[in-house]
This record gives structure tokens, C-alpha cells and sequence, in this order.
């Protein structure tokens, strides 16, 4: 694009930025690439600029590191306010760039050639200036980022995370080198390694993005936008994630508030969402023991998810939080399989290794596509420790729920007019679980899902073979699902992913037998009660060996 562009955003902020800022237009000249020649700094980014300029101006500490808003990742400006510092002292902005530049005549020793340029930097201005250190002298160290568990400050001590010391002995080095030239050093890191070995330099981080940045950045790209309402629908979006988004509109022809509206909606969902073609179809109603948890969901949840004008006309509104818990394999997985067939793009899992960051992003996507529904399976895994002792990762989480749980219970505006999200956890029993989880207004609903009944259990067996063209072929006659009866009634205790095993393993004890013609080929019946047996035998020996154990 070549010459004007004008641009007019429009925002409602109650601010004095936005006072100042609407109605205005505002014009800006684009080279031949298209990028804008001045990019405006947020208030957030200049906010940290100037705190970043001050360290260094007043020489406050040695190192002083620039660093991403906490739990967030990448995208909010660390390069981009590095940079504007470096001009504005007139130094050059050292990183990658300067050890590729040096590969060869330094033999590949990134770590020598960075020094160098630092130290030479130091020596002539009294200030370096480092962006990415740790990927610029280590790349084959990076191996994790700081929002996997938040914060990881000291966690280095722990002698089983394997943390690469080359950062550390870089920053070492320049420190030494910025105290004894009486200068500075900033910097910036994709990880923390270096807090295991070093004392924790001076830092400036980064603010979240609030709607005064949202609207600079839309200025610089966009016409007639409204960030306000881009703030509302998702308010923990990186200048990144903005400018990638208003791309895809442009693309696509002209900008507008409602068409970036849906552009990010579509992203987070198309991102999120569990597809219903990735999930195994289940009916509850198909699964004996299963029904009155189903009636309840449907009546407390999908109903008035489902039946928005009835819903709104009486009033009615979903059980906000949900607690299925019970003995492991009893159904609660298969109650998110069943829902997330259900809702077809409106049901949003959050897994076990989710890093903190991405948790947040599927509740942003969950809120963007309400109303949803959240499923958290093995919550007590997922939550980990809620308790101090537990370590940093499950309580940041915890946290993070308990507020996201209360936001979306809170009935406020922005839950009035995009609809409900509600979260739904699974977890073998609720001990682990603080008060504060379970109290009324974040927890509403408890259902408890529990092994089969003996004539459950004969259901079941039938069912499983039933579903198994195989399994009917080997151990049934004529068609015809063979006797469950001896089976079940060894199948005491059993859940129902030990019912499915059990047909499993009679199907393969009932296969092996035809094949190798060393044994009398049996009954399907008999089949089933063998594989019944040995099912008992080994979670016998596992119960035995735990009680050995633990006492």
C-alpha cells in the first residue's frame, strides 16, 4: 500500500488518552511494505520504557532486565521497547542478529561473539543493550518457557530441572564487566534460567494490555474500530495477536468493529474448541448408571444453554459450576465426550499439561463463543496443589479459577450480552478440593457417578459386545450376545473401563485359541469369565503390592 491511509478509531473509553483521542483522524504515511514508518508505543509499552530508561539513566543496578507481563508469553513489546531504548541513547540493540553476524569469524562461539559486542558497547556508551540474551548465546537450552508455571523464581535449585548455566555465566560476566565500567545492562530473556545462579537483577515489566493500548494499536492499523468493544470480548490480547487479527480482516476486505469482532471470535473458537469429529460419539442414555446424571445436566445446564428466549422470558440461568466426581472410570470422561458431541464447537477442554497461559486463552475463547461450556477432566490433577506446599504451579492456577469461576458467576455486563460459560470438573473424590472452590456460586452442582450394579454390569457386558462386531463374531453364537451372567458376578467392584477390558481380553483369549488349535475353543460365556478372573488377579496383585507399599 502506497500513500495515505486514513484512520479513525473509535472508542469509548472514559479516559483522558481517549477523550483526546476520538473523533480525531489520524493519518500516517506506509512505505512500499506496507509498514508503518512511526509505529505508535502503547501506553503500557511506554509506561515501561520509561521506567526502563530511568534504571539505566540512574544506573540503579548493573543488570536490569525487561520482562513480558507474568503468565502471558510473547507478543507485548519486550523487542519493541528494547529497541526504542536503544535509540534513544543511541546504542545498537544486541541479540541474535549479532551472534549470527559473528558466527564465522568467531567459530560459531555465540557466547564470545555477544560478550564482545557488549563489552564494546559498555566501554563506548556505558550502556548494553540485549534482547533475547538466552537465545542469542544458548538456543540449544531453551527448553522452557516462564509461564509454564508461573512464578518459577528460584526454581532452579531443584536438582532435577535441567537448567543450562551458559546465561548466567554471560550476565555474570557483564555485570562484572558494567560495574567496573560504572555502566548498564539491559536486557531481555525468554527464560529465567539465570536466577538459579545469579542474584536477581533489577526488573521492568511489562503491563498487561488495557483498553488505551488496545486502541493504539488498532490506530496504527485500522478505520472505524471500536477497541472497547475488541477489549471487552477478549481483554488479554497481545499487540501481536491484534495486528495478526486486523490482517486477516484486511485480507479479506474492508475493516470494521463487527468484523473483527468475529475474526478473533472465530480464531479463539477454530483454536480451542474441541471438534466434535475428534471425540468418540457416546449417548449417555446407551450407558446403564449413566441416566440420572444425563437428566440432571440436561435439565441444570443444556436447557437453558439451548433455549436462550425461554431462558431469558423466566429468567433461568445454568448451573455456573458443575462437580462430577467419583471412582476412576465410572463415566465422568464419558460425560465430556457426550457433551462435547452435544454442544458441536461450544465445549473447550483443559488438560492436564496445559501450560497457565493457554488456560487462560480457552477460557477467553470459552467467553468469546458463550454461551459454553469449560471441562476441566482430572481437575485434581490439572489444579494440582492448591495449597502452599503443593508448589507454584497449582496454586497460580487455582487462583486464576477461583477469580475466572467468580467472573463468570458475577452476572455482569459483559456476561449479560455475550451469555453464560460454565465450568464443569471432574475428580475421583472432593477431598482435594478446597471450601473456597466449593462453595455456592462456583460449584452449584454435584453429581457423583458410581460403579454398576450387578444388573448394570450384565447391560454393559452385552452392550460392549453388542458394539463389537468382532467380539459378537468370537464370542457369540449365531448372532446372538452370549451369557453375561458368570462374568458380572465375578466383575465384582468393577468399572466400566474394566466391563470394556473384559471383553477386550475374551475377545483375544477367544481369538488365540482358534488360531493356534492348542486348546479346546470354549463358549463366549467361558471366555468372559476367564478374562473376568485374570482382571481380578491383577488388580488384586496391584492392591496387594500397594498395601506392601504404603502399609
Amino acid at each position: 500500500m502506497v500513500g495515505m491511509f486514513h484512520c479513525v478509531v473509535r472508542s469509548t473509553l472514559n479516559s483522558k488518552f481517549s477523550r483526546s483521542r476520538r473523533g480525531r483522524e489520524i493519518q500516517f504515511m506506509t512505505g512500499m511494505n506496507g509498514v508503518n514508518e512511526a509505529p505508535s508505543m502503547s501506553p503500557s509499552q511506554q509506561k515501561a520504557k520509561d521506567e526502563l530508561m530511568g534504571a539505566i539513566k540512574t544506573k540503579a543496578a548493573p543488570l536490569v532486565e525487561l520482562r513480558s507481563p507474568p503468565a502471558l508469553g510473547r507478543g507485548y513489546g519486550v523487542t519493541f521497547v528494547l529497541k526504542a531504548a536503544a535509540d534513544q541513547l543511541g546504542v545498537p540493540l544486541l541479540g541474535v542478529a549479532t551472534a549470527l553476524e559473528h558466527h564465522e569469524q568467531m567459530e560459531g562461539q555465540a557466547l564470545k561473539a555477544l560478550y564482545s559486542a557488549a563489552v564494546a558497547s559498555l566501554e563506548k556508551y556505558g550502556v548494553a543493550v540485549i534482547d533475547d540474551l538466552d537465545l542469542a548465546c544458548a538456543p540449544r537450552s531453551v527448553r522452557r518457557s516462564r509461564t509454564l508455571i508461573g512464578d518459577i523464581k528460584g526454581s532452579g535449585d531443584l536438582f532435577n530441572w535441567e537448567v543450562a548455566p551458559t546465561p548466567a555465566r554471560l550476565l555474570k560476566a557483564l555485570s562484572d564487566a558494567a560495574i567496573s565500567a560504572g555502566g548498564v545492562i539491559a536486557f531481555s530473556s525468554v527464560e529465567d534460567a539465570h536466577l538459579a545462579f545469579i542474584k536477581a537483577p533489577l526488573t521492568v515489566t511489562l503491563g498487561e494490555s488495557n483498553a488505551e493500548d488496545y486502541a493504539t494499536v488498532l490506530m496504527a492499523m485500522a478505520a472505524q474500530v471500536d477497541a472497547e468493544a475488541i477489549y471487552a470480548l477478549h481483554s488479554q490480547l497481545s499487540p501481536a495477536d491484534l495486528k495478526a487479527s486486523v490482517a486477516r480482516v484486511l485480507s479479506k476486505g474492508e475493516i470494521s468493529t463487527e468484523a473483527l469482532v468475529a475474526s478473533i471470535r472465530d480464531e479463539l473458537v477454530s483454536v480451542s474448541a474441541v471438534a466434535p469429529e475428534e471425540v468418540e460419539p457416546v449417548d449417555l442414555a446407551d450407558f446403564p448408571g449413566l441416566e440420572g446424571i444425563k437428566e440432571e445436566l440436561e435439565r441444570n445446564v443444556l436447557f437453558p444453554l439451548e433455549n436462550p428466549d425461554q431462558a431469558k422470558k423466566f429468567g433461568l440461568t445454568p448451573k455456573r459450576g458443575v462437580l462430577l466426581h467419583g471412582q476412576p472410570g465410572t463415566g465422568k470422561t464419558t460425560v465430556g465426550r457426550w457433551l462435547a458431541n452435544r454442544l458441536k464447537g461450544k465445549f473447550f477442554l483443559v488438560r492436564e499439561m496445559m501450560l497457565q497461559a493457554d488456560i487462560i486463552k480457552v477460557f477467553a475463547a470459552a467467553q468469546a463463543a458463550a454461551p459454553a461450556v469449560v471441562f476441566i477432566d482430572d481437575a485434581d490433577i490439572v489444579i494440582g496443589g492448591w495449597r502452599p506446599m503443593d508448589g507454584h504451579r497449582g496454586s497460580d492456577v487455582f487462583r486464576f479459577l477461583l477469580g475466572r469461576m467468580d467472573g463468570l458467576t458475577s452476572r455482569g455486563k459483559r456476561q449479560r450480552e455475550n451469555g453464560d460459560v460454565v465450568v464443569i470438573l471432574t475428580g475421583q473424590n472432593v477431598y482435594w478440593m478446597a471450601d473456597m472452590l466449593l462453595r455456592s456460586g462456583r460449584i452449584e452442582l454435584w453429581l457423583k457417578t458410581k460403579l454398576p450394579e450387578p444388573r448394570q454390569k450384565r447391560e454393559i457386558l452385552r452392550k460392549y459386545i453388542k458394539e463389537d462386531p468382532g467380539a459378537l463374531e468370537l464370542l457369540g453364537k449365531d448372532g446372538e450376545v452370549p451369557d453375561v451372567k458368570a462374568a458380572a458376578q465375578t466383575s465384582d467392584s468393577f468399572c466400566c473401563a474394566d466391563l470394556r477390558r473384559v471383553v477386550s481380553d475374551a475377545k483375544m483369549l477367544a481369538a488365540w485359541d482358534r488360531s493356534t488349535g492348542k486348546a479346546k475353543v470354549l463358549e463366549g460365556s467361558a471366555y468372559l469369565e476367564k478374562a473376568a478372573e485374570g482382571v481380578r488377579r491383577m488388580q488384586d496383585e496391584v492392591h496387594s503390592n500397594a498395601r506392601n507399599l504404603y502399609g
